[in-house]
């Protein structure tokens, strides 16, 4: 029979996935399952680079950690894998970088989209903004933490409050993607609120109320 990569003509090459990615039990089994080879050696130039960043592009995320940006492709931590795989590669990775990611995620039938480098992805971005939005909305007082959840909830369809996302995704992970957007891009609009910043930073659920005006 087939091997999965046969299906999408392209060879696997040999893969290395970051000791420090969030999901990287199920990073491995994916590709175990797709029949590609593993390393440990991240210098190796044949061998391409699986990372998970937080905020970052795949450029600067390189930078920062001295990887080779041509063979590096980022896969968004975020999202469940099961359903939907969200991939980026830096402007100077190659061909073959981009052509083995998108064949090795997509093996097994679940969609993969290969998008522009882009500090946070999509998904990161948006949530961040607003879990960090809603934040600031608490600290001034224009609404409560439970109006502003039920506004939300009830009033645009989504299926969590705001400030429920930033529990789920975790008060210092939000933190930490708003800091990384706003070094990676200069945008005063990712600048965290103290709301935020001290919630998260004193390990408080987000969906504590209280008074926190400055």
């Amino acid at each position: 029979p087939a091997s999965p990569a046969s299906l999408f003509s392209v060879d696997l090459p040999c893969f290395w996935i970051d000791p420090e990615a969030s999901r990287r039990d199920e990073l491995i089994t994916l590709a175990q399952a797709a029949g590609a080879q593993l390393t440990l050696d991240a210098d190796d130039p044949n061998v391409v680079l699986v990372v998970q960043p937080w905020g970052n592009d795949t450029a600067g995320f390189c930078v920062q950690r001295g990887l080779d940006s041509t063979r590096c492709v980022a896969i968004d931590p975020l999202p469940p894998l099961d359903r939907h795989r969200t991939l980026m590669t830096s402007i100077a990775a190659t061909a073959r970088t981009r052509a083995a990611a998108l064949a090795l995620f997509s093996t097994d039938g679940t969609p993969a989209t290969l998008i522009a480098d882009s500090p946070g992805f999509i998904v990161q971005r948006v949530l961040a903004m607003i879990v960090n939005i809603a934040a600031n909305i608490a600290q001034r007082g224009i609404a409560s933490v439970p109006d502003i959840e039920d506004a939300v909830r009830l009033g645009l369809g989504y299926p969590n409050g705001p400030l429920s996302w930033g529990d789920e995704i975790g008060a210092m992970r939000v933190l930490d993607i708003l800091r990384n957007l706003g070094a990676a891009t200069g945008d005063s609009r990712y600048r965290p609120t103290l709301w935020l910043r001290r919630r998260a930073e004193l390990g408080l659920s987000l969906l504590e109320d209280g008074v926190d005006r400055g």
